[in-house]
């Protein structure tokens, strides 16, 4: 008959010293302080400010909401836009989501997810409150330092100000500095209905900038007060659903057929008023 193995006490020790003592077992907490030694951001303020955010974090619903340190080489794709010291950036790896045994790290969701970087204009008031700041605004997910100019930026997504979360609205908004009409006022039109879609069932009402190379098999039809009338395939079809895992629109009827109006005069569309009318 088999021995029964020998059960290590130096294991069971090792393990009861790890236990949390607000939850009596190993919970996100000590896995997140586990790995405070493989890391630091260089100034001792933010490393305590992350992790005393990071050992707060006990319970699974509370994982989302922990910040992390980021190593700058994380991102690529950064793009400066419009505010000083903002740039748009994708992020590799993407949000914490839990905790996996089987390989002793953590689930991410959203590889190669957009975020805002901002920098922090004095790190030394980094602080709970400085954070809960943030948070009214901004989803927070961690900190980071660009190597070149040694400013420490934050990692944020914005929150929908009506919704409390990254809606579509948000999701649209990320775009905008990517397109543009050459029209003020087509611009903000589509911009404006774009920023009041919430929820999922409006997001095949909202309208687009869509460039013309989108289209093929354009057909003349008719002429019409407002201009000539073309029937056309689009070649992506329209939106349904933002993909999380794609940080992209999915979208049906591909090659749908449309109809296109070459609008009289669009040259001089200057006010919001002629659009609705259309």
């Amino acid at each position: 008959m088999d021995k029964e193995k020998p059960i290590r006490l130096s294991y069971i020790s090792e393990e009861l010293n790890n236990m949390c003592e607000i939850c009596n077992r190993i919970c996100n907490s000590i896995y997140f302080q586990r790995n405070f030694d493989n890391w630091t951001s260089g100034n001792k303020d933010i490393d305590q400010f992350i992790q005393d955010d990071q050992i707060s974090v006990h319970k699974d619903n509370e994982i989302s909401h922990a910040l992390e340190w980021i190593p700058y080489d994380r991102f690529y794709g950064i793009k400066y836009i419009g505010k000083i010291g903002v740039c748009r950036a994708n992020w590799i790896d993407g949000k914490i989501y839990k905790w996996d045994d089987k390989y002793q790290n953590w689930e991410r969701l959203n590889q190669d997810m957009l975020v805002t970087l901002e920098v922090i204009i004095t790190p030394k008031n980094v602080s709970i409150e400085f954070m809960n700041k943030i948070k009214v605004d901004h989803k927070f997910y961690g900190i980071t330092q660009n190597p070149e100019t040694k400013n420490y930026m934050m990692v944020l997504d914005n929150i929908c100000e009506k919704c409390n979360h990254i809606c579509n609205s948000i999701y649209f908004q990320r775009n905008f500095d990517n397109w543009t009409s050459g029209n003020k006022v087509i611009d903000k039109f589509i911009q404006d209905t774009q920023l009041s879609v919430h929820t999922k069932y409006g997001t095949s009402n909202a309208p687009e900038w869509i460039s013309y190379d989108k289209f093929n098999n354009i057909k003349f039809i008719a002429e019409h007060k407002l201009g000539k009338i073309y029937k056309a395939n689009w070649i992506d079809g329209f939106i349904s659903k933002w993909n999380d895992n794609n940080q992209n629109w999915d979208r049906y009827n591909q090659n749908m057929v449309v109809t296109i109006i070459n609008l009289n005069n669009s040259k001089e569309i200057t006010t919001t008023e002629f659009i609705n009318e259309v």
